[in-house]
């Protein structure tokens, strides 16, 4: 399943301006609450990934990437960009994370545009191989927290319920996004 959109202007340097459209492409505005959403058929919940482009508009603010939120807001999965210009990528349930990888890097290059790739695996024994983060083809590894699923654990994604881009519950994001691709079972 992919998200398809607009297009955006870029220069050649991947920048805003004239230059070349970026084909199958959203700009998404905190001002006009924009995001995509999809209610998933219950799919598989162990094993999945999330690529895209995206390009930050607003640093040091919470950009929802890929988000979902039960109908009594018990259970969560979140992949945002922090206020801190981190990458962060967990689960959480009630008042507490179930598992949290945030970042240890920052970006804060907001003309750049950057190829994020999350796959996740719970069915793999080794912790750190359970879910994996790519920024523009560079898998990151050193992540505080660093609390990974457990093994075989039903993961958030793919529940029969609303699945989001750009935001959530009612918070919305400020960011660029291309080529968004989400494979199940892969």
């Amino acid at each position: 399943m992919s998200f398809v959109g607009s297009n955006i202007l870029a220069g050649a340097s991947g920048q805003g301006g004239g230059g070349f459209a970026i084909e199958r492409s959203l700009r998404f505005n905190s001002g006009d609450s924009a995001y995509l959403s999809r209610n998933f058929a219950a799919g598989n919940r162990k094993k999945w990934t999330w690529s895209g482009w995206f390009k930050l508009s607003k640093l040091g603010q919470r950009n929802y990437i890929f988000t979902n939120w039960n109908s009594s807001g018990q259970l969560s999965l979140y992949l945002e960009w922090t206020n801190s210009d981190k990458i962060r990528i967990g689960e959480y349930s009630s008042s507490a994370w179930e598992w949290q990888l945030d970042s240890t890097s920052q970006f804060r290059d907001s003309s750049a545009w950057y190829h994020l790739v999350v796959a996740v695996d719970t069915t793999q024994s080794t912790a750190s191989d359970r879910v994996k983060v790519y920024i523009n083809g560079e898998q990151l590894t050193s992540f505080s927290p660093s609390n990974y699923p457990s093994q075989n654990k039903d993961t958030y994604v793919n529940q029969a319920v609303e699945h989001n881009i750009g935001r959530l519950q009612t918070n919305a994001a400020d960011f660029y996004l291309a080529d968004v691709h989400f494979i199940d079972g892969q």
